[in-house]
Parts: C-alpha cells; sequence; structure tokens
C-alpha cells in the first residue's frame, strides 16, 4: 500500500475493499482526466468551520494544561503560552490537505442533487484499498480512514492526538453525518508526485528545500494512477445521450481501460 497500514484510521481489513464515490461535475471531470491527479484542498477553505479544529472542552483542558508554564516563564512570554493551541490549530489547517469520497455501496441521489448540477456530471467508482494504493502519496504523513462524527461542544479527545492536525482532521460536525466519508489527508508540501494548479508537473527543485511550501495555492493536486483507480465511470441521471457519447469518446480519446455505465437512478417514462 502506498499508504502505512498503522494510517488506516477507523477501516478494520475486511472493510478495504469497501466501495467509495466521488461526484464530480463535468469540469473536475475533466480536471482529473487532463492533470492525472486529485484535488487536495487545505481544511481551512472547506465547507465545515469546524474542520480540523479541537472540540470544546479538549480545547479548555489545553489551554489550561498550558498555563502551567506561565509560573516557570518571565510574564513577557505569558502571550505566547496563551497562543499556543490557537496557533496549532490555526497552521494545522493550513498544513493539511484532503480528499474526500463517499462511502456506499449504492449511487446516492442526494450526492447527485448536492455535487453535480444539471444531469451533466458522473460519479466515479472505487474502493479504500484503491484509493490507500494508486494514489501517490508521501506515506509518512498521510492517511486515510473513516470520519468520526461529533458534538464539537462534548466531545472529548486525549492531549496527544488533540496536538496532531491529522487526527484533528478526521473529526467532522455531526451536522454532516450524511456524507460518510472517507477521507485521505496529507501534509500540504509540493512534492514530485504533485502538479502545479496548471497542471504541469512540478521540477526538482520547485519541491525541494523552502520551495515545498505551498502557502501560494489553495491545495495541492496529487497524481494517481486513474486507470487502476477507478473502477467504473457512472453518467449523471437523466443525462442525454449527447453527454453519455462525449464522456465514451474523452475516454476512449484518453486511451483508459474504465467501464462506463448510466446511473441507475434513472426515472423510466411511460
Amino acid at each position: 500500500m502506498q499508504i502505512k497500514k498503522e494510517n488506516i484510521k477507523n477501516i478494520l481489513e475486511d472493510d478495504l475493499d469497501s466501495t467509495v464515490w466521488r461526484y464530480l461535475t463535468f469540469p473536475k471531470f475533466i480536471s482529473l482526466l487532463t492533470y492525472g491527479s486529485l484535488w487536495f484542498p487545505k481544511l481551512n477553505i472547506l465547507q465545515d468551520q469546524f474542520e480540523g479544529t479541537l472540540p470544546t472542552q479538549t480545547k479548555k483542558s489545553m489551554q489550561q494544561d498550558n498555563e502551567k508554564w506561565e509560573k516557570i516563564f518571565s510574564p513577557e512570554t505569558h502571550w505566547q503560552i496563551d497562543e499556543m493551541v490557537k496557533r496549532n490549530v490555526k497552521d494545522g489547517r493550513e498544513l493539511t490537505v484532503v480528499n474526500c469520497w463517499f462511502l456506499s455501496e449504492e449511487e446516492s441521489a442526494k450526492m447527485w442533487n448536492n455535487y453535480v448540477k444539471n444531469n451533466e456530471g458522473v460519479a466515479i467508482k472505487s474502493t479504500i484499498r484503491k484509493l490507500a494504493t494508486y494514489v501517490y502519496l508521501e506515506p509518512e504523513f498521510s492517511c486515510i480512514g473513516k470520519v468520526k462524527y461529533i458534538n464539537f461542544e462534548s466531545h472529548e479527545m486525549s492531549s496527544y492526538k488533540a496536538h496532531q492536525a491529522q487526527e484533528r482532521a478526521f473529526l467532522k460536525s455531526r451536522n454532516f453525518s450524511h456524507e460518510q466519508e472517507i477521507r485521505i489527508s496529507t501534509m500540504n508540501f509540493k512534492t514530485p508526485a504533485c502538479v502545479a494548479m496548471d497542471g504541469i508537473p512540478y521540477t526538482q527543485e520547485q519541491v525541494t528545500g523552502k520551495n515545498m511550501n505551498n502557502f501560494e495555492n489553495a491545495g495541492l493536486y496529487i497524481r494517481a494512477h486513474i486507470e487502476k483507480l477507478i473502477d467504473t465511470i457512472v453518467i449523471a441521471p437523466q443525462a442525454t445521450e449527447w453527454f453519455e457519447l462525449l464522456i465514451k469518446r474523452i475516454i476512449g480519446m484518453s486511451k483508459l481501460n474504465i467501464q462506463i455505465k448510466r446511473s441507475e437512478l434513472e426515472i423510466i417514462k411511460a
């Protein structure tokens, strides 16, 4: 596996072949094929304002622990101690990027409605195992797992886990529990497996030393073995025949041997 077994979270070995879906608009699908990469946005640009943050009680406990250091250091440094928890969260939301999939053996009408407009889009099917294998991540600091949906007011976590942005990246508000999310998480650093925002591979110089920092972009494009990653391409419900033929032509021109089929949620008209 590209991702180490110890970095697979909340998933049993028997679950690795479970089906996952990614619902894409037509432009995002073209981006996937053209760049040969998955888009990993930073936590701090995602819709959920709690992404990468701390549960309330855990945050209070960490702040209380840090206050003990004020007895040791001079008053001039106390403001830095008071800001440690806040800075930890802020940095983690900037330095962690994720790619999200929907866990289900069946299509979801709600996911189609949420992520594909005007019936012009597709869903790509894969498995958790393939995500862990065919996305070219740095195994030392990449994780994959099920998201835990929590009440941020009452949930508690250990101080050790709370200090790690990768652990916080797998917590979401229970308001989003319908997403049944499988998430890949990695660090927001440019690597040889990344491509630039225009889809051109980075040079070695661009991913070396201080140049590996990715502060200027909203996330990373990370390359994947598209043909091995995708099991099936499913065309949106009620898409026109023209759109179906276009998708088939694009896949043919891309020389990808991937099954294409129409949605099983088609409404059959008399």
